[in-house]
């Protein structure tokens, strides 16, 4: 229990137990992830349903991309728009990393976070059925899948940071958990079809790891943000086409 608590104060605002960390703390909560992911999307499930009772499928899509802002605390489109400035600035990998260092959003930055947001605007509102709910429910737990495969795969880039401790501790044992964790919820939630959508997640949580490490020798926080940003999305979207198959 523990470990979720941890996993819902690391990855939401929500304020749940101490502040105080004990070493191993980070290993076990990353196993907890998805399911965090899982209750995320539940409550956005729900918003969603409000935003459509009461006003279309584009009010409820644009309610629920507020709503797991707020929820997070923007934690994740942050460091989506922190890498997007570094990756894309040019520079040589210290140059890179001091730009994820800053807390100011470049003009690369905040395009690229318009774009995520735009794309998942259209995500939630091409969701139809009475199931769609499910869709919803299911990106986020990929999304955080995606973080622990990309903190176990692959070597952390900086000496020290946020992140430093969470790589440290989390081994390919919490990231196997993690897994089997999220490819059941998606087949619970979307059939056997959605052990497409999981894989989708694992791989481009993987090609993302492997792109980071060439341009930086390693993840950061920030590109942890980021791949959760765009796994998400992309199970966001291949819910959709699920869905319309189940249909």
């Amino acid at each position: 229990m523990r470990g979720l608590l941890t996993a819902i104060r690391f990855l939401t605002v929500v304020p749940v137990g101490g502040a105080h960390l004990r070493e191993g703390d980070m290993g076990r909560a990353s196993g907890w992830f998805p399911v965090v992911g899982l209750l995320v999307g539940m409550v956005l499930a729900g918003v969603d349903w409000c935003g459509r009772a009461v006003w279309d499928a584009n009010v409820g899509a644009a309610l629920v991309i507020a709503g797991g802002i707020i929820l997070t605390g923007g934690l994740h489109i942050d460091g989506l728009m922190d890498t997007a400035d570094a990756f894309f600035s040019g520079a040589g990998r210290e140059r890179m990393l001091e730009i994820m260092r800053d807390a100011r959003s470049g003009a690369l930055g905040v395009a690229a976070g318009a774009c995520l947001l735009l794309a998942k605007f259209a995500a939630y509102g091409q969701l139809e059925g009475a199931g769609h709910w499910r869709a919803i429910a299911a990106a986020p737990a990929v999304g955080r899948m995606g973080i622990v495969v990309g903190v176990a795969g692959f070597r952390y880039a900086r000496e020290a940071g946020t992140g430093a401790r969470f790589a440290a501790e989390v081994g390919k044992r919490h990231m196997l958990g993690a897994m089997v964790l999220c490819a059941a919820m998606c087949v619970g939630l979307l059939g056997w079809m959605g052990l497409g959508i999981f894989g989708l997640g694992a791989a481009l949580a993987v090609a993302g790891g492997a792109y980071a490490t060439r341009k930086l020798g390693g993840m950061t926080g920030d590109v942890y943000g980021a791949v959760n940003e765009v796994v998400e999305l992309a199970a966001l979207l291949a819910g959709g086409v699920v869905l319309r198959r189940l249909m």
